[in-house]
């Protein structure tokens, strides 16, 4: 009869626990070059000169008697934001002010990436050559929310507004910085907001779309005032409530190292059902984030639980082994003991990591 050498549970139980470092230093790391990567496409989207990620930056210049509108908004509050719909709906007040000729630059107003449902006019001045119209607007925005750190992601929401008349060579937006604030009734459940960014840009599409005398190939420019939103997870209150069920099946699924292997239906129920509990978290997690590919740390702090859920089960299979076919009781407890001083702390270890990833 073959016998497991002494020496094989230290060697085996410091192999799982280095799989556990292991796995979580990657997912750890993937999760924080997410995080960096995000970082740096705010950057890029809410800076002037900087081309949005993956665009090259576009040199097409305002000409010296191009009009110049400075545009601002007063946004009042988000009626809706859905993230496993893939919108956020806002509620806002826009000015225009220029000077010149008589003209409305909001009767061509393009919000990008929206739908405007509702735009009223508040005010207007007109005083010669001076003009200022404000409008109530209501706007339905379409965002592919970005999920990899969710339920601790963060936010960039952006309102991007273009003429669709006029390219930038003959109106350039100018960006109201001074007075373009957010309500303090804007809200969203679970996020902070942490302030509102304005900035011009030129925003360039892959066609000029057919327009008359325009060159072959030359895409088309036009100045986009871009307002950004930075929303910031509020706490960890909604991680503890998606991951407490979980991390309660893992502690009951370790508990089976202190009850004897021949005691079957203990030792292995208590495993099957912590591995269904993982599993109807999983399903938890579907419903909160859009249908996507992305693996999300949710997903990954699931995906440990369930391969520590599965370990201990194989653990519990080759203790019963040693206890009943190899008549080794000694082993069978020093391997559990073993077991589960590397399984827990491994399961700790690697969800330290993955966390220490996410928030960068």
């Amino acid at each position: 009869m073959v016998r497991p050498p002494w020496r094989s549970i230290p060697a085996c139980t410091a192999l799982v626990a280095l799989g556990f470092v292991c796995l979580g230093c990657y997912l750890g790391w993937l999760e924080y070059a997410a995080r960096v990567a995000e970082r740096d496409s705010w950057q890029r989207l809410m800076s002037p000169t900087q081309a949005d990620p993956g665009l090259t930056a576009p040199e097409v210049q305002p000409t010296s008697d191009a009009a110049r509108v400075t545009v601002g908004i007063y946004l009042e509050r988000i009626a809706k934001f859905e993230v496993p719909q893939s919108s956020w709906t806002a509620v806002l007040d826009i000015w225009f002010e220029w000077e010149g000729d008589r003209f409305d630059p909001a009767a061509r107003l393009v919000a990008v990436d929206g739908s405007i449902g509702r735009l009223d006019t508040l005010r207007e001045i007109h005083e010669g050559e001076h003009h200022f119209v404000c409008y109530a607007a209501e706007i339905q925005f379409t965002r592919v929310f970005g999920v990899t750190h969710f339920p601790l992601d963060d936010h960039l929401l952006l309102l991007g507004f273009e003429n669709g008349e006029f390219d930038r060579r003959q109106l350039l937006f100018v960006p109201d910085t001074a007075n373009s604030v957010s309500s303090s009734r804007v809200a969203v459940p679970g996020y902070r907001v942490t302030g509102l960014r304005a900035i011009e840009k030129p925003h360039s599409y892959k066609t000029s779309r057919g327009l008359p005398h325009a060159e072959p190939g030359l895409p088309a420019t036009f100045s986009q005032a871009r307002f950004g939103l930075e929303l910031r997870r509020d706490g960890w209150g909604l991680f503890l409530k998606m991951f407490q069920a979980l991390f309660v099946a893992v502690a009951i699924a370790v508990l089976p190292f202190f009850i004897r292997p021949t005691h079957v239906d203990p030792r292995f129920g208590l495993g099957v059902g912590a591995l269904f509990a993982a599993v109807a978290n999983a399903y938890l997690i579907i419903s909160y984030v859009p249908q996507t590919g992305e693996f999300t740390l949710a997903d990954m702090v699931n995906l440990v639980g369930i391969v520590t859920i599965l370990i201990t089960l194989v653990e519990s299979t080759i203790s019963l082994l040693i206890w009943q076919e190899w008549g080794r009781q000694d082993l069978s407890r020093r391997l559990d003991r073993a077991a589960f001083l590397a399984v827990l702390g491994g399961y700790v270890t690697a969800n330290a990591a993955i966390l220490l990833g996410a928030i960068g």
